[in-house]
């Protein structure tokens, strides 16, 4: 059984060579059976033929008897009639015996019915009588060979006894060795062939909600197997595409705020600008105080300048997944500039995130999440409302729980299932790709967190993330909407 279940079959060779088995355990028992009930046959007719012999040589004796009382030559003629009998059942037992004692014994016993034969001869020359010595031979031999046939007799009872307690053993093992298949081969297929299957039921269903992980592969040698491997290649082969259309929609969110981005240098520029034109024109007559304030102005705006293009280079720059402590207001203050320029003067973005809140994130995938959210938002509310990004520490959950809300006119019911969906979108051909929100599901979830949405028409929508506080914690609560 080991051996099989180490031998690289296919999970069709698998499941016949396990009926196979159990097949053929059963045929053994069942051949095994029926030799038994054979020879349990061929004991019983031994017997009957036993109680023959043995009936037939009491009428020997009664008519040896009424002989010795009577001396009729009648009763000496059914003496020898019943003797000849006797002989004829006594090759038959011959035929039937396959065991040399028992053969033996019948040996004996023919023995005893010659000399019998020759002792009854004897009387019947002498003329019968009880009282002479061929009477008391004849009843010594008499009675060895009533004690012989008796004796064959009794030999085959305890055969068939033994016989008898041997198929009850027989019957116990046949039962416990079915029992013992019945509960081992219904756990073999179990552990060999539908845990596999449940596991890779179970990856199917992760994929399908869009949770791309790994499996660990069973040691199954055989489709199950192989199955396994191309669901962790397949997983691998998403994440990696899954990662490049983050980069994609990245570059597309940078062509997005070029716009908000150049008027947010253009003004530190014009300062620095006017600032240097002021201080050239009046260098010779000017208070040196006056000019040490123009100076530090210039440099003022020249970090301000420098943050917003540090910022955009930040988020543009691809690299690989990894999770470092990340302190959670600093990164949604920099997503927030990046986006403070796209609603117009309408448009008010507001933040309310503790400044002690940190937790394990890529920085830059997790900007890109804010960063989509914070566009829908904007584009929501349509030049005139409110996005808020809040975000809270749930202690109890060990979760921080991030919401991006907005004033707009909200989201149907029949579409909010379906916004995480790719390449859903309800914008204007042309005007949106659908992979924004499909993008935020996927990296929240690397990040081993949820992401879900609520909204009413007419009432905005509010975005909630819960990401762990820890790095390991899964920090799942809810599915996706």
């Amino acid at each position: 059984m080991t051996s099989l279940l180490r031998a690289r079959l296919s999970l069709r060779q698998k499941i016949v060579a396990i009926l196979a088995l159990y097949v053929l355990g059963i045929g053994a028992m069942g051949i095994i059976s029926y030799e038994d009930l054979r020879t349990m046959e061929d004991k019983l007719e031994f017997m009957r033929l036993g109680h023959v012999i043995a009936n037939t040589i009491l009428e020997v004796r009664r008519y040896e008897k009424n002989y010795l009382l009577y001396g009729l030559p009648e009763d000496l003629a059914e003496d020898r009639r019943y003797l000849g009998e006797s002989f004829k059942t006594l090759d038959a037992l011959t035929a039937e015996a396959s065991d040399l004692k028992v053969s033996s014994q019948l040996g004996a016993l023919r023995t005893l019915l010659r000399d019998y034969r020759q002792a009854l001869g004897a009387l019947a020359i002498s003329g019968g009588g009880q009282g002479g010595e061929a009477a008391r031979k004849l009843r010594e031999i008499g009675k060895e060979l009533t004690e012989a046939a008796d004796a064959v007799v009794e030999f085959e009872l305890s055969r068939i006894h033994a016989l008898i307690r041997l198929l009850g053993a027989q019957l116990l093992l046949a039962v416990s060795v079915s029992v013992a298949l019945g509960v081992a081969l219904p756990l073999l297929m179990f552990r060999k062939i539908f845990q596999p299957l449940g596991i890779i039921r179970s990856a199917t269903q992760d994929i399908a909600a869009g949770r791309f992980k790994e499996i660990q592969v069973v040691n199954t040698n055989d489709e199950i197997e192989q199955v396994m491997e191309a669901i962790n290649r397949m997983v691998a082969e998403i994440e990696r595409r899954q990662d490049q259309l983050v980069q994609t929609k990245k570059l597309s969110s940078i062509g997005t705020l070029t716009a908000g981005v150049a008027h947010q240098l253009n003004n530190p520029l014009n300062n620095i600008s006017t600032s240097s034109q002021i201080a050239l024109d009046e260098l010779e007559t000017a208070d040196p105080a006056f000019l040490r304030k123009l100076l530090g102005n210039i440099l003022q705006e020249t970090l301000r300048a420098r943050d917003i293009v540090q910022g955009l280079l930040e988020f543009s720059r691809a690299r690989e997944f990894s999770l470092r402590p990340v302190v959670l207001s600093e990164l949604a203050g920099r997503t927030l500039r990046l986006v403070s320029s796209q609603g117009g003067s309408g448009v008010r973005l507001t933040s309310d995130v503790p400044d002690d809140l940190v937790i394990p994130a890529d920085a830059s995938r997790l900007q890109e999440a804010l960063l989509n959210l914070l566009i829908n938002g904007i584009q929501a509310v349509d030049g005139s409302g409110e996005v808020r990004l809040a975000a809270r520490r749930d202690a109890a959950a060990g979760q921080a729980v991030i919401t991006v809300s907005d004033t707009g006119p909200g989201i149907p019911k029949e579409t909010k299932s379906r916004v995480f969906d790719p390449f859903y979108t309800t914008k204007e051909e042309g005007k949106g790709t659908g992979l924004g929100l499909s993008i935020v599901y996927g990296i929240v979830e690397k990040h081993a967190g949820t992401i879900t949405v609520d909204s009413e028409p007419g009432q905005g929508a509010v975005f909630t993330i819960r990401l762990p506080l820890s790095e390991g914690a899964s920090g799942r609560t809810d599915g996706p909407a």
